[in-house]
């Protein structure tokens, strides 16, 4: 039974998805030991990030001056492997869009993914509905910047930092290109999946002299991101938005699982190099 167990499983999932689905179900429970430990009191002391404490007082601005904050979530979807990525600048519009719905300055959203734009949609609506303010809600406030299907010339030569085609991520930095220009914006804020087309964004963005905050897990992208962001979020920061945005208990217990997972992993490799030493393993 369980070598039948077994066989089905190595047929159906890939050696990249069981080790996913390995650290998933090993996080999973460190999760829930954090949610349960931040539900009781516990607390937790977070390093400041400049990006997040900047981004707090961007939006006081954006309401005095009347000139918007355009936010980008990057050019991956919903449903990819770059899920992650999109989610933590979603978060990041769920902020924006909780404090715009009181103060009646809504950012601009530019998505580059289909599966991205009801998401990024819902989350503004829900903010307005919350304030008790749905009529308020404009949909085209998040903008489809799609591709051209002319630019389609194959398959993406690195699927890693490109969830379609480069061209389809050239494209859509155009489009926003364009947008940045001929709009008067307070800030620029690019968080997400992001590729090359970074340096356009924020070359752009800096022409204007725009504030910019930004961040990306791509690693090829992290010089582009530091030398054109005002204030950069440097890889996994990214992910830290909902808790130090929200302060929300699932953010901050999801916060808390990611540390103790670290540290959990660290003891491990430690452990491991004593076993070998001394000859047990």
């Amino acid at each position: 039974m369980v070598n039948a167990l077994l066989s089905l499983l190595q047929s159906t999932i890939e050696p990249d998805q069981a080790r996913l689905l390995a650290l998933f179900l090993f996080f999973l429970p460190i999760f829930f030991f954090a949610y349960w430990a931040v539900k009781r009191g516990a607390r937790l002391s977070l390093r400041s990030i400049a990006a997040y404490d900047a981004l707090k007082g961007l939006l006081s601005r954006a309401a005095e001056s009347g000139q918007p904050i355009h936010l980008s979530v990057g050019i991956a979807g919903i449903g990819d492997q770059a899920t992650a990525d999109t989610t933590a600048g979603l978060n990041i519009l769920q902020y924006l869009a909780e404090r715009a719905a009181i103060s009646g300055s809504p950012p601009i959203v530019t998505i580059a993914h289909p599966t991205a734009l009801p998401v990024a949609q819902d989350v503004l609506r829900r903010a307005y509905h919350q304030q008790g303010v749905p009529a308020e809600y404009d949909p085209l406030r998040v903008r489809f910047i799609a591709p051209d299907p002319a630019l389609y010339t194959g398959a993406s030569p690195n699927p890693a930092i490109y969830a379609g085609n480069p061209n389809d991520a050239f494209a859509y930095a155009a489009g926003t290109m364009q947008l940045l220009s001929q709009h008067k914006l307070i800030a620029n804020v690019l968080v997400g999946r992001f590729g090359d087309e970074f340096l356009l964004l924020g070359e752009t963005g800096a022409q204007h002299h725009l504030d910019q905050i930004g961040g990306t897990s791509a690693t090829g992208v992290l010089p582009f991101v530091y030398a054109t962001m005002t204030h950069p979020l440097i890889g996994e920061e990214i992910y830290a938005g909902g808790a130090y945005l929200s302060n929300l208990p699932a953010h901050l217990s999801s916060l808390m699982a990611q540390d103790l997972m670290r540290w959990a992993l660290v003891a491990g490799i430690v452990l491991a190099i004593v076993f070998k030493t001394v000859g047990l393993i």
